[in-house]
């Protein structure tokens, strides 16, 4: 999810954690005001706030957006074997803004993301010293809930090269 409400002449975004989110609305003087405010912007920063929404999260911001939703289900292919989407070193995996799988704690437990569900195959997470490689294997299916549909064309270009998606039955 990624909000963007204007009051009292700042703009806030409340969105979903993405590790690239932080970095970005630093770029833009972005405040994080806790998690139940979200980010704090100055209102000229508007276009490239919801620019960076379009480019993490497919979408531009607009509550409108969440509102019409709806499950997709992804068929693994990794065929990018200088950019994998599948395979990460000491990073959780993340597929159009939404965030598939990661670590948990010390011990290193592999964690899906919210409203991710593995339909056929599992993914793989090996510990070394202090580090960890985590895998998606090919052949893969997993299922997404509550994606938006003004997200699916977004969706579509994350999975180019690295698998395909289909709208769930039922």
């Amino acid at each position: 999810m990624a909000v963007i409400t204007a009051s009292e002449g700042r703009i806030t975004l409340k969105a979903d954690f993405h590790p690239e989110l932080a970095i970005q609305a630093r770029r833009y003087r972005g405040r994080f005001l806790g998690k139940e405010i979200g980010w704090s912007f100055l209102p000229e920063h508007e276009p490239a706030i919801r620019q960076l929404c379009q480019t993490l999260y497919g979408v531009n911001g607009t509550p409108d957006a969440w509102h019409d939703c709806c499950t997709v289900q992804v068929e693994v292919d990794e065929q990018d074997v200088r950019a994998p989407l599948w395979r990460q070193f000491n990073a959780d995996i993340y597929l159009g803004g939404r965030h598939v799988v990661g670590v948990f704690g010390p011990r290193q437990a592999v964690r899906t993301g919210r409203g991710i569900k593995f339909l056929r195959g599992q993914p793989h997470c090996a510990a070394r010293i202090g580090a960890y490689h985590m895998e998606v294997p090919t052949g893969s299916v997993l299922e997404i809930r509550k994606y938006p549909r003004a997200a699916l064309v977004f969706l579509g270009r994350c999975l180019d090269g690295h698998g395909s998606w289909r709208m769930a039955q039922g």
